[in-house]
């Protein structure tokens, strides 16, 4: 082999090293690259993980900081006992998802109550019950005021009581003695009579609630001295519808006479319920 040829092989054989330690480096630089490159990801999903994390923990702060607010502006000027107690209530709301705005308007209103009674020496627990009670109350929201009887539906009311009672008291006389019955009257002195008992009897109790409410302040023995005339007034009567002969006074079989008493007992408590009839007796 020449000198030539040798020199030729020798160039070669250094360009093919230097072009595999090229290779090598830019594999080298790119390895180091992509290294670079997921340490930088790795990196920025870090920071925003904390970003987030402490833009959480800032609204945290921020939200006990106004509702610790909150509540020393509630509580602030209450004896310890009513702050307990209304800390206790404010607790119980929360846990039942009670409305937020709903519920400090509550709580500063009983606050606003307290401050005034507490002086006074009354507490929160007897002047709303336990704060579980109260909470129930708050939650349920207030009660409806039963509407006032007028004295028509008073009269109806006690004129189908009347009605229910002579009825069942004339179905055990027609059982136990049948001729009884023909002696009282029939369906037309049991119908008259339980009108006027009716009437009567709202006459009576609307006297009675003028008195108790002092609308109309009677003596004690006026009262009595009504009652008694309301009384003779209904034997009157009584008596001379009983005398009527006919076809309409006629007294019932003793089971007509039942049926009656359930049917007007129905109709009593269907009307009780429709028009919230409850300031008369039974």
């Amino acid at each position: 082999m020449t000198e030539k040829e040798q020199a030729s092989q020798t160039a070669a054989r250094q360009q093919t090293s230097q072009t595999e330690q090229s290779d090598q480096a830019a594999s080298a630089t790119g390895a180091g690259d992509a290294k670079t490159q997921s340490q930088q990801a790795h990196l920025s999903n870090k920071e925003r993980n904390q970003k987030v994390a402490q833009q959480q923990a800032e609204l945290l702060e921020k939200q006990t900081k106004k509702e610790l607010k909150t509540e020393i502006g509630i509580y602030a000027g209450l004896t310890k006992r009513n702050e307990n107690y209304l800390y206790r209530l404010n607790k119980i709301l929360t846990e039942k998802n009670y409305d937020q705005a709903k519920k400090e308007a509550v709580l500063q209103d009983l606050a606003a109550e307290l401050r005034e009674k507490q002086g006074k020496g009354i507490t929160a627990n007897r002047l709303y019950g336990t704060p579980s009670d109260k909470a129930d109350e708050i939650i349920a929201g207030p009660k409806k005021k039963p509407q006032p009887v007028t004295f028509w539906k008073m009269a109806v009311d006690n004129g189908l009581m009347m009605l229910v009672l002579f009825c069942a008291m004339y179905a055990i006389m027609g059982l136990v003695s049948p001729k009884a019955i023909k002696v009282n009257g029939g369906v037309l002195t049991l119908l008259v009579t339980s009108v006027l008992a009716g009437v009567g009897m709202a006459f009576f109790y609307q006297m009675a609630a003028d008195r108790k409410s002092k609308k109309v302040r009677l003596p004690f023995w006026k009262m009595l001295l009504w009652s008694v005339i309301l009384i003779a007034v209904w034997m009157l009567v009584f008596t001379a519808v009983a005398a009527i002969p006919g076809a309409v006074n006629n007294a019932l079989n003793p089971i007509a006479y039942a049926v009656i008493a359930v049917l007007a007992y129905l109709l009593r408590y269907y009307l009780k319920k429709k028009y919230d009839i409850r300031s008369t007796p039974f």
